[in-house]
């Protein structure tokens, strides 16, 4: 018997994710004085907003997304989309998938969650830094939190960054909850270049080769394989190009 034409026999399950990194920050940008990378430690810097230059970025990345998963994936469309708590991370999941355009594009609203299994790396940077949990739920409304994020960043330390291990860790933990917990099949996440790259890097290598890199508002395309509820894989990973 052909196990991939009857793969659900088999105990096997395919979810589509799309993973997307948010559009430029405020850190993300040269000091103006210096012409050099900002210091990341300064804590001004802390979870800094998106630039004009990244909200248009991320506008038309939820265009192309649109589109693309509207001609290529049988006209199905987004149903659940979950965002890193970083405040670009949400700006971006907003703007990509603006409310209001069901209305004449005759598709349903996604479902918006935020957890901090997606966040990225944490530790001594400030603008990885999170908000307080309560000032995120009374700015994002639309946005079904995690109940079991603490109310502060209790993760993020000073002088402790966190390390690729762990932070593929988190990747791995956070793709068996989406199999064990969520029936949706077509799934946007919104994260941060180190956590997608280190997505990338330990279950698909070959999507970032020759030093590639996750860039701004980038959009990569995957489908995480599970058998019998537990993850196996991502395949036919490959970044959706402009």
């Amino acid at each position: 018997m052909d196990l991939s034409n009857n793969e659900e026999a088999f105990g096997v399950k395919r979810q589509k994710i799309v993973f997307i990194r948010h559009g430029v920050a405020k850190h993300n940008l040269l000091d103006a004085k210096t012409g050099k990378p900002p210091n990341l430690n300064d804590p001004e810097l802390f979870d800094p907003p998106l630039v004009l230059e990244g909200k248009k970025q991320v506008v038309d990345a939820g265009e192309r997304l649109r589109i693309w998963w509207h001609t290529t994936q049988g006209g199905e469309h987004v149903e659940l989309v979950i965002s890193s708590p970083l405040t670009r991370c949400l700006q971006t999941a907003a703007l990509a998938f603006l409310p209001g355009d069901s209305y004449v594009m005759e598709t349903p609203e996604p479902t918006f969650a935020c957890m901090d299994l997606v966040r990225e790396a944490h530790g001594m940077s400030y603008p990885d830094r999170r908000r307080k949990k309560d000032l995120l739920v009374s700015t994002w409304p639309m946005v079904h939190f995690d109940p079991s994020m603490p109310l502060e960043d209790e993760d993020w330390k000073l002088t402790e960054r966190e390390s690729i291990t762990d932070v593929v860790q988190r990747v791995n933990q956070f793709l068996q909850w989406i199999i064990s917990t969520r029936s949706e099949t077509n799934i946007v996440v919104v994260s941060h270049g180190v956590w997608i790259e280190c997505c990338l890097h330990a279950h698909c290598p070959q999507a970032l080769q020759g030093g590639d890199r996750v860039r701004n508002a980038d959009l990569f395309y995957s489908e995480c394989v599970s058998v019998n509820g537990q993850f196996q894989r991502l395949e036919n990973v490959r970044r959706i190009e402009s």
